[in-house]
């Protein structure tokens, strides 16, 4: 359907007439249905997160949320002295009232609706400019309303309202989005920090955000039982086991192989990665008791990019569950198949109790080798220097999984050069804003001057999230740059409390134990709402070298 064809479509349930073809600018609705041919607009009102995706889109394309913190001459904000209090109740009545079959929404809320459906037709440019102050002064009360109103779904307030969040998550778990608008053109989805730099859209919702970008959304709670077992517990620490394995590799784990690309000139080759090795299981028995003399629990293991081979999950996980860790997060190779492609991917295991949900996660992008890398990691003796190797992996339709820990705090696993790319992936990090990003790595040492330490501070910055990057002591050790001192940093943690910090694998050591500490801070909207301890932070508390 042509852009024209959508601009010249009826807005159904108003009685609106079409916006004309020569109009001199897009009205709001037909921009909105532009990317939504979904609910009418009556039915919009039945819920919340709907009424988001409409007010969040204009304001964005407008800009008119700046009139929040730079008033147009005449007006002022907020639009009168009760305006947080009308948010806070509409909130709270629109949240029971969506969560009953026959939805609809509290008078506060239809007040403010019936001045937007009476100026579906003004312009953007007409909002944009802030001449018809009760029109934005409206988008951007139903905005934070809509975006109050799903506040139980960082589980402030878990027992408030469970018919509203048990419908909410299930929409999103089945429909990959909170919003019925069609997840094709955009995804609604919670939200755990947001940005307090400067101001832009994402300054303006604490618990909902809005992406257009094309890559899939999969936002995955964790297990029910793990859930209520970590409530129980109140847990206030939470405890990552790092295995940066292999702790040697050879120049021969870099190996030519024939790529599913053939009309490229000599210049250019494939490579896969393969160690020759298989995880030792007894070692990682003795790990995982050594971590268990520090600490009581485990929350998680990580394995760096490539550290297993697709065969070996099977028997990592009936360690790990016969040890009671809760889950892990391991960056697994396949090898090349008879189209020249293998696979790299970051696998999820959690640990139920009575068995291992499986998740995964395909890395996005190739790594590209090049003669200054290939001397770096001194593989002249498998990969001639003379020519550009790819990475032959797939590269499936690009997905990101959010993993919802409980009380709100989320993590986010990224393969790498995924790290590096600022690309739609990027802008949909920033628009969640998880707790924890999680990079796993085949790389040289985690230095906070390195490349992975520099994107890792862009995360930190805005929107605030921790960021930690792991790669294999062994590509630590194959890294000697002319002119560098050797290395032993294989990990990296980046949290806004306490900045960088590089962690080193010591000497005897195979593995290294980390605790953050799980603190709740307030935090404010940039039309000045204030919410108290409902964002989870994840701060790095201490550091144990486990042998």
């Amino acid at each position: 359907m042509s852009v024209m064809s959508v601009i010249e479509l009826e807005v159904t349930g108003t009685g609106v007439d079409p916006v004309p073809v020569d109009a001199p600018s897009i009205s709001m609705a037909a921009y909105f249905r532009m990317f939504s041919p979904g609910p009418a607009w009556a039915d919009l009102l039945d819920w919340p997160p709907d009424v988001f995706a409409f007010t969040n889109m204009v304001l964005s394309h407008t800009e008119a949320y700046r009139f929040a913190v730079s008033p147009p001459r005449g007006t002022s904000w907020p639009p009168h002295p009760g305006w947080n209090d009308l948010v806070t109740t509409a909130a709270r009545e629109w949240r029971v009232a969506a969560g009953l079959p026959l939805g609809g929404a509290p008078a506060a809320v239809r007040a403010l609706w019936d001045i937007i459906e009476r100026h579906l037709r003004m312009s953007l440019n007409d909002v944009r400019n802030g001449t018809a102050h009760e029109v934005w002064e409206a988008l951007l009360t139903l905005h934070a309303i809509s975006d109050e109103t799903c506040a139980v779904l960082a589980e402030s307030t878990p027992n408030e309202c469970p018919l509203f969040a048990d419908r909410a998550w299930r929409l999103l778990q089945e429909h990959g989005s909170l919003s019925r608008v069609s997840p094709a053109r955009i995804h609604v989805t919670p939200k755990t920090h947001l940005a307090n730099r400067g101001i832009s859209i994402r300054s303006f919702s604490r618990y909902l955000a809005l992406s257009y970008q094309s890559v899939d959304v999969e936002w995955k709670r964790m297990d029910q039982e793990i859930r209520s077992s970590r409530t129980q517990q109140k847990r206030r620490q939470y405890n990552v086991l790092l295995a940066p394995w292999p702790l040697q590799l050879s120049a021969d784990a870099f190996r030519p192989v024939r790529g599913p690309v053939s009309n490229l000139d000599e210049s250019f080759g494939f490579f896969e990665f393969d160690p020759g090795s298989r995880v030792d299981l007894a070692m990682l028995e003795r790990l995982v008791r050594d971590a268990y003399r520090r600490v009581s629990h485990i929350d998680t293991i990580v394995f760096p990019e490539g550290a297993l081979d697709v065969s070996e999950i099977d028997d990592v996980e009936y360690v790990l569950g016969e040890l009671g860790v809760t889950s892990m997060f391991a960056g697994v190779r396949q090898g090349v198949d008879d189209r020249g492609l293998g696979r790299n991917f970051v696998h999820l295991g959690v640990n139920t109790g009575s068995g291992w949900q499986h998740f995964e996660q395909s890395k996005h992008h190739r790594w590209t080798l090049d003669a200054s890398q290939i001397g770096q990691y001194h593989l002249t003796h498998s990969l001639a220097p003379s020519k550009q190797w790819w990475e032959a992996i797939e590269l499936p339709a690009r997905n990101v999984r959010v993993f919802d820990l409980g009380h709100g705090a989320t993590i986010a696993p990224l393969v790498c050069e995924d790290l590096a790319r600022m690309d739609e992936v990027a802008e949909l990090l920033r628009g969640i804003g998880p707790t924890l990003v999680m990079a796993l790595l085949l790389d040289g040492p985690q230095l906070a001057n390195r490349w992975s330490g520099r994107y890792a501070s862009v995360l930190a910055d805005e929107p605030g999230s921790s960021v930690l990057t792991l790669t294999s002591y062994g590509m630590v050790a194959r890294s000697r740059p002319p002119g560098r001192k050797p290395s032993r940093v294989v990990a990296l943690w980046h949290d806004p409390k306490t900045g960088v910090n590089e962690i080193s694998l010591g000497r005897g050591s195979t593995g290294v134990l980390l605790t953050a500490t799980v603190d709740r801070e307030s935090t404010w909207t940039a039309d000045g709402r204030h919410h108290t301890n409902n964002t989870p932070r994840l701060t790095l508390s201490q550091v144990h070298q486990l042998r």
